[in-house]
């Protein structure tokens, strides 16, 4: 997991009031969709003051591109992670996920988070694939990583430096991993009952990852 102490002190405050500062314009809309499911979040990150956690780490950085959310892990195992500074219990979380460059051997794993109750620590539950074409569950805890779902390879994971459409769904104990329109994992763990979302990624070599969010869509399940 991350070093969470930031390189500037003033990015430390700016993460720690994302959602109480003036001046960071209105959140995406809530509603209905017209028939669909009820929509909690949507941000294609034109705004960079949607609300995201925007900073500096020993570990990574992450904040906001042209048009999208960025998750840069520095390397050497470190994850990095990007709250939406809100709270949720039952999501589905929908996003299109772009790894834009990687080690050579593309060992590394990017996704989302839900439930993380302590953005901080990083706990909550982790729904990842990775460059080189794996993908698993885990439990983000206070003394590290639980895998609930080991790393497992699948053919519906497009590898290197292209895009996948992650579907996550945590609704009450049940956790599910959908790429590309394939279901890949399904899980229950009733440790963390709510909590923030997060967008992650993380280079398990000493070359950085970069990772891009764009089109997400938060719905109840």
């Amino acid at each position: 997991m991350r070093n969470r102490i930031l390189l500037g002190g003033a990015l430390l405050m700016l993460a720690a009031m994302a959602c109480s500062l003036p001046g960071l314009g209105t959140p995406p809309p809530i509603g209905g969709t017209g028939g669909g499911a009820k929509v909690l979040l949507q941000d294609d990150f034109s705004n960079p003051k949607s609300g995201w956690e925007v900073g500096d780490y020993d570990a990574g950085k992450v904040g906001y591109g042209n048009g999208y959310y960025y998750v840069v892990s520095y390397g050497g195992g470190n994850t990095m992670w990007g709250v939406a500074n809100r709270s949720f219990t039952d999501v589905v979380i929908e996003v299109d996920a772009t790894q834009v460059s990687a080690p050579a051997n593309n060992n590394t794993d990017y996704g989302v988070i839900c439930r993380t109750a302590d953005p901080e620590s990083g706990t909550g539950y982790y729904l990842l694939i990775s460059g080189d074409g794996y993908y698993a569950i885990a439990k983000g805890t206070d003394a590290g990583f639980k895998w609930l779902v080991d790393f497992t390879e699948s053919s519906a994971i497009r590898q290197g430096n292209v895009s996948n459409h992650i579907r996550a769904v945590c609704q009450g104990s049940k956790l599910s991993l959908t790429v590309n329109g394939t279901l890949l994992a399904e899980v229950e763990d009733s440790e963390f009952t709510s909590g923030d979302i997060a967008l992650t990624a993380t280079s398990y070599e000493d070359t950085p990852t970069e990772v891009r969010f764009d089109n997400l869509v938060v719905t109840a399940p």
